[in-house]
């Protein structure tokens, strides 16, 4: 087990958790032929995170919300390369909201608001007032939040990464990973970046300039720099300059949104955990019955 030495608020990011919930097990289906591996996928998390990682009494799970938010206004085909979410899934929210609602669980989506903007938001609000947070996502937009006191867990990679660990991996600060998705771009979001800058380059800019605003204050250096087609870099940093921005405004993570709740309100009961596993037995004996 993990030891932090201030027990941590715990967020999750339901939405990547539900996704992939779903994906694995998706032909999990009671024997009225209703799906319910998404819900299985999210307890089975929950009850993971509170076993082997767990060192604290409050957690939350955070969900996007259905409404389109400020990016899609800024830029139409934000996100607008994904799929719709398949109904097998769609179906299983409300069941899921609820069965979490009983087990103790609490939840949180805001409508025209993405749940990176509310985990970024809330990990925020409570760092303020003095609370340590864990963020449990695998999910590279995150690593923007990352503080001494906000670090992610990864339970795909078992590892808990912190500022340190992206700065020795890197050579950039968490905060500069919104700069460096501005200038790479981000296939997963549809955020476009600038054409024929990979990782390496994008490294190497903000190695040297710290992040993309410094790097336009200093364009006409670039050229000269000493690494492979510096001249065609800075060309296509000029022609993408607006494009650059844009991307930077997508990709980052936003820390002001009102959130109407605190650490107070997300305390677990003792009995949540026996709970979980009560569920978690329910659709294990139903699986078999399958």
């Amino acid at each position: 087990m993990y030891y932090i030495k201030k027990k941590p608020v715990i967020i999750i990011d339901g939405t990547l958790y539900l996704y992939r919930s779903y994906f694995t097990f998706q032909y999990f289906k009671n024997d009225q032929e209703n799906p319910y591996g998404a819900i299985y996928g999210i307890l089975k998390t929950i009850k993971n995170i509170l076993m082997k990682y767990y060192n604290s009494s409050k957690i939350i799970v955070i969900f996007d919300s259905s409404k389109k938010t400020f990016r899609n206004k800024i830029f139409a085909a934000y996100k607008n390369n994904r799929p719709k979410m398949p109904n097998a899934l769609y179906i299983q929210i409300k069941p899921l909201f609820h069965i979490l609602k009983e087990i103790g669980i609490k939840t949180l989506s805001i409508p025209g608001i993405e749940a990176d903007d509310i985990i970024g938001s809330f990990a925020h609000k409570l760092e303020k007032s003095g609370e340590k947070v864990l963020i449990v996502s695998h999910d590279k937009d995150m690593i923007q939040l990352l503080t001494n006191n906000i670090n992610i867990l990864n339970i795909s990679k078992n590892e808990i990464i912190t500022p340190k660990k992206i700065h020795e991996k890197y050579g950039i600060y968490p905060q500069e990973f919104i700069d460096l998705l501005a200038l790479m771009g981000d296939k997963s979001d549809n955020i476009p970046g600038i054409p024929k800058i990979g990782i390496k380059t994008a490294l190497f800019l903000l190695q040297k300039f710290s992040n993309i605003q410094n790097i336009y204050n200093n364009i006409e250096k670039i050229q000269f720099l000493s690494f492979r087609n510096a001249i065609n870099i800075s060309n296509q940093l000029k022609i993408y300059k607006n494009d650059a921005f844009l991307s930077y405004e997508l990709a980052r993570i936003k820390l002001d949104i009102p959130i109407h709740i605190n650490s107070n309100d997300i305390i677990l009961q003792k009995i949540c955990l026996k709970k979980i596993s009560n569920m978690i037995e329910i659709y294990n004996i139903q699986q078999k019955k399958i």
